[in-house]
């Protein structure tokens, strides 16, 4: 690949991502002297767990008090007039020379950036959760309704069913319920056994008493309100003609059916790993998150002068992202000049609360273990939405001889559709896994390609590197 440097703009510290871990990032770099520019999918500063914290469409009341935090989060981040590109998709990413150059979409061109060192703060997505029927309308993820409630205020006009496991399936109830607009029911995926666990850990219980106290507040609020919450819910079907009509679901051993014209589904979040992978990194399993994770040293760096930071890196929450925004913000800090010591005062006291709140997060991330037995889904269940392949047809092939995620890719086409596989590659993975019996690292997964985020022709032939590049 030929290159011409003289065709891109350059920065010296370039911040994907502005959610919490990437506004703290760019504000304690701007606070030592030093000029980020981050890059933001997004309208506006916050990400999705502080998205339209700006002008918010729904009050505290509803969104709940911690939007403040995000609040004065986005004003500091303002303060300190950091360069903030808004509504620009970082299609391409790789590593050149000493840095890094990147593909930035923006108001319908491309122009290529190259920045000496790379924060990655791109956060999470939604862990994809096939079951018979949920491509249905009138099937969607709580995740996706969410969104509707912070950015545009809006409200499901009857009253919906959540089911899963984790806590936004609490959360948005008790957002609904704030609202006027509580949900018929919520049907609880996570197994009797792990709700026992904070009483066997007290020392993790202890560390995290604050997300069980506010987790515990909202199911009583519910309750209270008449919202029944049924528990040991063991399989799940969306039943309906051209719209979902019912939902049929497995209690205890029997089955039960219940009307619905809207089903919130969840269980849980995992990092969003196409830009990790895009670049190479190392990525493990980790079984406590069902997902895999980019290795990184205890400076948060996956590579020479690029961290991964947030929840893009391991699920821990916003308040960790923040403190791991900060915490990649004084080694970049450092690796220009070292740290006072002030600045070394304040790394090693984020540090000790980071791992205090991650001692936390392995009590939540055990409690909210989802049973992912994608193996024993109905054959018929569609595992990959844009291609419309059956958990059958990846049996199918895998009798047929695929042995790994790029053979299913290559002979059924499994996550070449618009998404490119975020909505598959868990499960296909999973799948293989316990179809040939190894792990998922043993597995791994398809290899990424750029674009890694939706680009069109004529979008890229705007870019410069249309003309400076030979493939």
């Amino acid at each position: 690949m030929s290159e011409n440097p003289t065709s891109s703009q350059v920065a010296e510290v370039a911040i994907i991502g502005a959610g919490p871990s990437g506004l703290t990032a760019a504000t304690r770099l701007t606070k030592a002297g030093l000029k980020p520019v981050v890059f933001d999918l997004n309208a506006a500063p916050g990400g999705q767990v502080y998205r339209q914290v700006e002008s918010p469409q729904a009050d505290l009341r509803v969104t709940g008090i911690d939007y403040r935090l995000g609040q004065r989060v986005v004003e500091a981040f303002r303060r300190a007039r950091v360069d903030y590109r808004p509504d620009s998709r970082v299609w391409w990413v790789q590593r050149v020379d000493a840095g890094f150059e990147l593909g930035v979409l923006h108001e319908g061109r491309s122009a290529v950036w190259r920045a000496r060192r790379l924060i990655l703060c791109h956060g999470a997505m939604e862990r994809p959760f096939p079951f018979p029927g949920w491509q249905l309308p009138g099937v969607m993820t709580a995740g996706a309704a969410q969104i509707l409630l912070k950015q545009g205020g809006l409200l499901p006009e009857d009253a919906p069913i959540l089911v899963g496991s984790g806590p936004l399936i609490y959360l948005l109830g008790w957002q609904y319920l704030q609202a006027g607009h509580p949900p018929t029911c919520i049907l609880d995926l996570t197994p009797r056994l792990q709700w026992r666990l904070p009483l066997r850990q007290p020392g993790k219980a202890w560390h995290a008493r604050g997300y069980l106290f506010k987790g515990l507040k909202m199911m009583l609020a519910l309750k209270r309100a008449g919202v029944a919450i049924e528990r040991d819910i063991e399989a799940l079907e969306a039943i309906g003609d051209k719209v979902l009509e019912q939902i049929r679901y497995r209690q205890r051993g029997h089955w039960k059916q219940r009307p619905a014209s809207l089903l919130l589904s969840h269980v849980g979040v995992m990092p969003e790993t196409h830009l990790t992978r895009s670049l190479g990194l190392t990525h493990r399993w980790h079984a406590e998150q069902q997902s895999f994770l980019p290795v990184r040293d205890d400076t948060l760096s996956a590579d020479e002068n690029l961290w991964v930071v947030g929840d893009g890196a391991a699920i821990g929450g916003a308040v960790n992202a923040m403190r791991e925004g900060t915490l990649s913000a004084l080694e970049v800090i450092a690796s220009y000049h070292g740290l006072t010591k002030k600045e070394r005062h304040e790394r090693d006291g984020l540090r000790r609360e980071r791992a205090r709140d991650l001692c936390a997060r392995q009590l939540l991330d055990a409690m909210f273990l989802p049973s992912l037995n994608i193996d024993a889904m109905p054959e018929e269940t569609i595992i990959c939405r844009c291609e419309a392949l059956t958990r059958g047809d990846l049996d199918q092939a895998i009798s047929d001889g695929a042995e790994g995620p790029n053979q299913l890719k290559a002979f059924t086409r499994c996550g070449m559709g618009p998404c490119q596989g975020r909505q598959c590659s868990l499960n296909a993975t999973l799948l293989l896994s316990r179809r040939l019996a190894q792990t998922p690292d043993q597995i791994g997964q398809w290899q990424i390609r750029p674009p890694v985020q939706t680009i069109t022709l004529g979008e890229l032939a705007t870019s410069s590197m249309v003309e400076n590049r030979v493939t």
